[in-house]
């Protein structure tokens, strides 16, 4: 039975049933209300102190009232303003909260609140074009499976990914559209991807999700179409590798080569496919990435799996005229090509986050399985939406604070030391001075090189060391910080005080005036 017969069959069942005819006929309301629960505790917290501190609580260009901050966002490429703007040409996002800050000031609940409601329009966005590419049953399995998946938590309730829902609602939009008729198809669509590209340079890559909603429609490409949104991509790609170039947002490859890079990523596809299908204790907003320099049998199985993944949907295309496997495969695979670490190497090597886009992935699957096996298939998708649903209200409610997000990391991370290096920061914002010296501890057993984090939870830790009388101990630490980070002035600073408050006047002057000579050449 073809893909096209099974779906009719679907739909005669459906039809038979008069609970599921309610049911459907209800679902973009309870598909609305079920977002707002699960996301709601999340909407009482503050900004996360990991980046919306300095990215948007005290941004001074969203602060400024003037259209000067307007055009300073839309025109400015100076690197001392696109740094102010997180090193990225975000136009759209910034935009937002310029206006955002202009109607009610940078206030995080309403920030919160805004952020959902841009999910919702994405979430809507996307499952009217699903309807308009499958049938009714199948359309709403996966719309439920794609709104209420976990891995979208870290996008829709931190501030500072602003970015992942706007562009989620532009790419719903644009696949809306491109699922339908009409010439002014040739326009809107590419106008779409664009503003998802001024959203979220990641979305470069979209062209390949229309191919497979044509796949999905058995619709033939239209070159016309593809073109126009080929040219908005090429207009981005550029832009966003003029300021990339200009704030250094592209590092080495993972391990020092492309080699390497290929290495590391293998199990990390494999921890992508995990997190689709079973995020429950997986999820976290740090992930620890070993770098790999030879083959073993995760590296395999990263590249294997997926492989397999997209022969058999090639295989069920051609054979069984079942195009949804092969385009739950390009769902997957497309919007992860950007963080691959091979095409543009980043400093982050795996993020929840990234997944923003590939959580369509089980949901066509879960619409393969409505349309294959319509009663089993129905109540695999309710149960797995069902524990899904309570998942993402455990995660809304860790990303309401600071503490809980990094102390949930802080667990489920061995190497990162940026985990407990936030939970530090967080632990001494609330005075809790002894636990935040732990975090800081662990970020030095974790971390006891030359690490960024490693320099500033020195600092910080000799401070917290000094407050409580520890002096001996903090010297100790601060002369070891200054033998791996020497120009770090602040740590020089630290460690005169240090020895000054020990009754070593002369010798705090002396590394006073060595801080002030200028370095050897």
């Amino acid at each position: 039975m073809s893909e096209a017969e099974r779906s009719l069959d679907t739909e005669t069942v459906v039809e038979r049933n008069e609970l599921a005819r309610r049911l459907l006929r209800a679902a973009p309301g309870l598909l609305v209300l079920l977002v707002v629960v699960v996301y709601l505790p999340s909407l009482s917290g503050g900004f996360l102190n990991w980046d919306d501190p300095w990215l948007i609580e005290q941004n001074p260009i969203l602060r400024e009232p003037s259209l000067r901050a307007l055009g300073a966002i839309w025109t400015d490429f100076r690197l001392e303003t696109r740094l102010v703007l997180g090193a990225e040409y975000l136009p759209i996002r910034d935009t937002s909260l310029w206006l955002e800050a202009r109607l009610w000031g940078l206030d995080p609940q309403w920030l919160r609140v805004t952020n959902l409601l841009f999910y919702i329009a994405a979430v809507l966005a996307f499952r009217a074009a699903l309807l308009r590419t499958l049938s009714r049953a199948a359309a709403e399995a996966a719309a439920f499976v794609f709104a209420i998946h976990p891995v979208h938590v870290e996008s829709v309730a931190w501030l500072a990914s602003r970015k992942d829902v706007l562009a989620l609602a532009f790419v719903g939009l644009a696949l809306y559209l491109h699922a339908g008729e009409g010439r002014r198809r040739f326009v809107l669509v590419p106008l779409s991807l664009l503003l998802a590209h001024l959203s979220k340079s990641m979305t470069v890559v979209a062209l390949g999700l229309l191919a497979a909603q044509d796949l999905m429609k058995r619709r033939k490409p239209e070159p016309a179409l593809y073109a126009a949104a080929l040219a908005a991509a090429a207009v981005a790609v550029v832009v966003h590798i003029l300021v990339g170039s200009r704030v250094g947002m592209v590092g080495a490859p993972a391990g020092g080569s492309h080699g390497a890079a290929l290495l590391t990523m293998g199990p990390v596809w494999l921890r992508y496919l995990r997190l689709l299908v079973l995020p429950q204790g997986a999820l976290s907003i740090v992930h620890d990435v070993p770098i790999r320099t030879s083959v073993d049998a995760a590296v395999l199985a990263g590249y294997a799996l997926p492989l397999a993944w997209a022969v058999f949907g090639a295989w069920s295309m051609r054979r069984k005229r079942a195009p949804l496997v092969l385009a739950s495969f390009l769902f997957f695979a497309v919007p992860l090509l950007p963080v691959s670490q091979v095409l543009f190497p980043l400093q982050n090597l795996m993020a929840d986050r990234y997944l923003y886009l590939s959580a369509m992935a089980p949901a066509l699957i879960a619409a393969f399985a409505v349309l294959a096996w319509p009663k089993a298939g129905v109540a695999v998708s309710v149960g797995w939406i069902a524990v899904a649903s309570a998942t993402t209200i455990g995660r809304a409610s860790l990303f309401a604070d600071s503490e809980a997000v990094f102390r949930d990391a802080v667990r489920k991370t061995e190497r990162s030391p940026i985990a407990p290096y936030q939970l530090g920061e967080a632990l001494e914002a609330r005075g809790d001075d002894e636990a935040a010296i732990e975090a800081y501890r662990e970020v030095l057993r974790r971390a006891p090189g030359r690490e960024e984090a490693t320099r500033r939870a020195t600092n910080n830790l000799a401070k917290l060391l000094a407050r409580k009388g520890k002096l001996a101990e903090a010297e100790q630490l601060l002369r070891r910080g200054r033998t791996l980070f020497p120009d770090d002035p602040k740590m020089l600073e630290n460690l005169a005080r240090v020895v000054s408050r020990q009754g070593r006047s002369e010798e705090a002057e002396e590394l006073r005036r060595d801080g002030a000579r200028p370095p050897a050449r």
